[in-house]
Order: C-alpha cells, then structure tokens, then sequence
C-alpha cells in the first residue's frame, strides 16, 4: 500500500506543478491550489516512508527558508506572490538534497524565459493568433510566467526521484 500512495502522490506533485505552469502562462497566475496541494500531497508520502523525525525536520526546515527567501523577492517585486508560495512548496520535497539541483534548472529555464520576453519586445511576433497575443501581452506586461521554470525544476526533481527509486 506505501507504493500506492507515493505513487498517488508523486502523480499529484506532477500534477500540482503542471497546473501551476499552465496557470501562469496563460494568465500569468499561480493558484493557491498548486501549493496547498504540494503541502498536502507531501505529508502522506513521508508519513508511509516511515521518515524519521529529523529527514522531516530538514525538509520543513529547507521549505521555510525558501520561504522566507520568496517573501523577502516578493516584498522587492522581484517575484509574484505565487511564485513565493510554489518554490517552498516543492523545496518541501526535494529537501536541502535536492535542492542545488532545483535551483538550477529553476534558475536555467527563467533565464530563457527573460529571453523571450525581451524578444517578445524587440522581434516581430508574426502573423495573427494565440501565440502572438501571448507575446504581446509577455511584452507589455513585463510579467514572466516563473511557474513555469518552478515546474520544469520539480519535475526534473521529480523524475530523478523516481528513476533513483
């Protein structure tokens, strides 16, 4: 049955962080649902895993100061209030291990995504349609959708995770 649920739960941590990316890149939102149920997917995954207290502890502990980390770049609107509120959520499950690696295909895929969004400013954005209102609205709004560069980040994480069993 422990295979079950963390199975179920690995399926709802992918699924959380699609939501959030799709979310985001299409109304440059993250839900609250995405983190809640990052959190609430976390807490039966680890119970089952008969986690010792103190692997418990260093993930709460790598969550929280990611998050204090998020309030700190969303009181300088450097991030969005979603954005502050995802990152702990999936750094409650990498933990202070995963986490480097996290980071930098985090930090990898926004660098790409502030590229396009300054070519959505500068080149031509082609013919009439979804994708060129998308960049319109990329290029005026100034907004980058990091959800989806939080998501890329967990789901590498996460596929590490489970082809390390």
């Amino acid at each position: 049955m422990g295979d079950a649920i963390n199975l179920l739960a690995f399926g709802l941590f992918v699924a959380a962080l699609l939501d959030a990316a799709f979310c985001d890149m299409a109304g440059f939102r993250i839900p609250n649902r995405a983190p809640l149920l990052l959190t609430a997917a976390f807490v039966p995954m680890a119970a089952l895993g008969g986690w010792p207290l103190d692997h418990w502890m260093l993930h709460l502990g790598t969550a929280l100061a990611a998050f204090a980390v998020g309030m700190v770049l969303f009181s300088l609107g450097v991030w969005g209030g979603g954005d502050a509120k995802l990152v702990p959520a999936v750094m409650l499950w990498t933990g202070l291990e995963g986490m480097p690696r996290f980071l930098l295909i985090m930090a990898l895929v926004g660098g790409m995504l502030a590229l396009l969004a300054l070519l959505a400013r500068r080149v031509p954005l082609g013919p009439e349609g979804p994708a060129r209102r998308w960049g319109e609205r990329l290029a005026a709004t100034g907004h980058i959708p990091y959800g989806v560069a939080i998501a890329v980040g967990g789901l590498d994480w996460a596929a590490l995770s489970l082809l390390n069993g």
